[in-house]
């Protein structure tokens, strides 16, 4: 940063040269992207392109989509012993907010 008439100079973000913030984080998002072949029906990808639908974000949004509930069926699967203790636990014993709430009634009432 350089001095003119006694005012610092900008950083680099504010001169006109510099790329916006999100220009960069594309850049780098393209960077962890890789191309790939796929079918897709000609009319429905003749209708897509007219309409300007960009077919890399849809087919990208709805991997992550569908990935993501797999991932969330396979945790629970995974995890289904200790769901089903806890629940046991629970009902069995009740929560640790039901048990404040008791104390906090006995508090009250003495």
């Amino acid at each position: 940063m350089t001095k003119k008439h006694g005012l610092a100079e900008p950083k680099s973000a504010f001169r006109r040269d510099a790329a916006p913030a999100r220009v960069e984080s594309e850049q780098r998002e393209s960077k962890k992207r890789q191309a790939v072949n796929v079918y897709v029906n000609r009319d429905i990808l003749k209708a897509a392109r007219a309409m300007k639908i960009n077919v890399s974000q849809v087919l990208e949004r709805e991997l992550d989509r569908l990935t993501g509930e797999e991932r969330a069926k396979r945790f629970y699967e995974e995890n289904k012993a200790f769901f089903d203790w806890h629940n046991e636990m629970v009902e069995k014993h009740g929560t640790l907010s039901e048990a404040i709430a008791e104390l906090e009634d006995d508090d009250q009432a003495v």
